[in-house]
């Protein structure tokens, strides 16, 4: 993850985002691509003014970063694109922007970047009032497909000597099944060999998935939401419920989406 891209249209919400991807990648290292998507040269003088704007920002004091500009009428397609000719590990996007990242972001653009592109996407919807990783929320079933993208969630965590939160929400009340997840809970803890200190392990009942998500994250401060990219749905609602209910709005989180590798069966026996 040397290489961070952040796709920006120059709009509020992409500019919370260019503020935690600076954050990350100064605190981890490693080189910043700033990205702007256009249309028509007639565009192009208007984008260096910005790009001028942006470099007298106090937050990228410190940061390795370099502007480029691409003529795309597919965003999604350009994104990939740049991400794969600079080798990215990791997109930075900003919600609810214009024009665009508002195609991208909430249109099936966000789809095709999230789910068909090759990399892992953090999503930021409101301008951070901390700029810290001390905790990382981990939503899951703990299926064996899980096992592919954990190894991701486990180093990104290393990077900020952040705690990963381990959590499965249910509607049931049947103890057997409960004691299952927690059985497959503590297969992924065995399998990584997290270290005590390291995680917490937590099955909470709540009416849906991602009310249960939310309500823990406001209960316990989480920094970041990590979801693989069959996550797709949660993600969805997530923002979308953000935006009609106050207290999730004011909680909202970044949400990291891991992409699945098909195919991945880890070498154990423990796994059901």
């Amino acid at each position: 993850m040397d290489t961070i891209l952040i796709p920006t249209d120059f709009s509020e919400h992409a500019h919370y985002a260019l503020e935690y991807a600076s954050f990350i990648t100064k605190e981890k290292g490693g080189k910043l691509i700033i990205l702007n998507v256009y249309q028509h040269h007639k565009e192009l003088e208007n984008i260096q003014n910005k790009f001028k704007e942006i470099e007298t920002y106090s937050y990228l004091k410190g940061v390795d970063y370099e502007f480029i500009t691409e003529k795309g009428i597919s965003v999604s397609n350009t994104i990939s694109k740049v991400g794969i000719d600079y080798h990215v590990g990791l997109i930075i996007m900003g919600s609810n922007g214009v024009s665009n990242i508002e195609e991208m972001l909430l249109g099936s653009n966000t789809e095709n970047v999230i789910r068909k592109s090759h990399f892992n996407v953090l999503t930021i919807k409101h301008r951070m009032p901390e700029l810290k990783i001390k905790s990382i929320l981990f939503p899951s079933d703990f299926m064996p497909e899980v096992y592919s993208i954990f190894e991701g969630i486990k180093n990104f965590s290393k990077l900020f000597n952040a705690k990963i939160h381990l959590l499965n929400v249910t509607s049931s009340k049947d103890s057997k099944e409960i004691n299952k997840v927690s059985k497959k809970m503590d297969s992924l803890i065995d399998f990584y060999q997290l270290k005590e200190g390291s995680y917490q392990k937590v099955i909470v009942k709540d009416k849906s998935e991602e009310f249960g998500i939310l309500n823990y994250c406001i209960d316990n401060d989480i920094d970041i939401i990590a979801i693989g990219s069959h996550g797709k749905s949660v993600l969805h609602k997530l923002i979308k419920e953000s935006t009609s209910q106050n207290v999730v709005r004011d909680s909202f989180r970044p949400i990291l989406t891991m992409r699945f590798q098909e195919n991945f069966r880890p070498q154990t026996s423990n796994l059901r």
